[in-house]
């Protein structure tokens, strides 16, 4: 008879990224009956969405706990994977009766030390946040494995929430190599950069630009993908708006250009940057949160510091104006994200690890 298990997925950000990976290509031949369980935390046109004077973080939070209580009465199961970064802290107690298990590409706490970048602080109250990190850290500790994406949050999990090391294991999240793979370019000609980010200041869209606008002699061009208007006036730059994950004209953006940069000021992850290495593509990313397990200094791309525009801009330029080493680094990006980015192999691992805990 198949397992139940329970998988509690998010739209937002690149959770939302992983959850369509994950419903598209969870394997049939592993014995599981998948039921998913994606919260969204926003209904348009919802009855709880139209009540005035109630703040949206407060309508956030309760429209979250009415889809994940509606999801888990879908039960019961056998096993419950959480992917949403509220849903522990919604039901702490549940990973006691049922066993649990969380992906996550970055802690409570490190979301907080990020300040106002994702908009997600400490309670005001010293008393009450101290009591949430409480219940946060027991409800983890209940839970049978941890898949945290990064080694920086799987540091996260064990020194500020107490997990065992032994029940952490890092699993980065996937891409569908079939559908991101290399273009048919010959690398010749002005070099194409590729930027992608939907939010478009938090991840360094206006440092893009500056570094555009002072390097007017450089030849390139630059496709900025984002869903914020961008104004501007540098024939160089190309800004795409409305583009949504996975879709064809994103894939095709990516196969044409030469190099995607991503001078990122606060992030967890990065699933774009691992799109682009999946599509042969050296990247230049900021060493921030998750994204240093992403990037083989020197080898698949360059990592520059948070602030360090010199080292950017080097890195940049000596892409640039190198096509032998755009398309040797391009190659290694692709081979090492067949090895590490195949979100097929990725669910499996995951998958596999979870039912061992439940039929040991």
């Amino acid at each position: 008879m198949a397992l139940r298990y329970g998988f509690v997925m998010s739209t937002e950000l690149g959770l939302g990224t992983q959850c369509s990976n994950w419903m598209e290509h969870f394997p049939s031949d592993m014995g599981i009956d998948p039921t998913w369980i994606v919260m969204r935390f926003h209904r348009d046109g919802g009855l709880l969405e139209r009540v005035p004077l109630i703040p949206q973080s407060v309508k956030s939070r309760i429209r979250g706990e009415i889809e994940l209580t509606s999801g888990l009465a879908k039960g019961p199961f056998d096993a419950v994977m959480i992917a949403v970064h509220s849903a522990l802290a919604l039901r702490p107690g549940y990973a006691r009766q049922v066993p649990s298990f969380v992906m996550m590409d970055v802690t409570p706490k490190q979301l907080h030390d990020f300040g106002d970048f994702y908009g997600k602080k400490p309670h005001p109250v010293a008393a009450i946040e101290a009591y949430k990190h409480k219940r946060r850290s027991a409800a983890y500790r209940s839970c049978r494995k941890l898949f945290p994406w990064s080694t920086w949050a799987a540091r996260s999990l064990v020194d500020d929430y107490g997990v065992n090391q032994s029940d952490v294991i890092v699993v980065p999240p996937g891409v569908d190599l079939e559908k991101w793979r290399p273009g048919d370019g010959s690398n010749a000609g002005a070099a194409r950069l590729l930027f992608v980010g939907g939010q478009f200041e938090r991840k360094g869209g206006a440092t893009l630009l500056e570094w555009a606008a002072s390097n007017p002699d450089l030849t390139f061009r630059l496709d900025i993908v984002t869903r914020d208007a961008v104004a501007c006036a540098d024939g160089r730059v190309h800004v795409h708006n409305g583009l949504s994950a996975n879709d064809q004209e994103l894939i095709e953006l990516y196969r044409m250009a030469d190099l995607f940069v991503l001078p990122t000021q606060a992030d967890c992850y990065s699933i774009a940057a691992i799109e682009a290495m999946a599509a042969g593509l050296p990247v230049v990313l900021t060493a921030i949160g998750g994204t240093p397990d992403i990037i083989r200094n020197g080898k698949t791309g360059f990592l520059s510091e948070p602030g360090d525009s010199r080292g950017f801009s080097d890195a940049l330029g000596t892409l640039i104006n190198d096509a032998a080493l755009r398309k040797s680094m391009g190659a290694a990006a692709r081979a090492d994200a067949e090895k590490r980015f195949d979100v097929r192999k990725n669910i499996v691992k995951i998958v596999s690890e979870m039912t061992r805990q439940v039929r040991p």
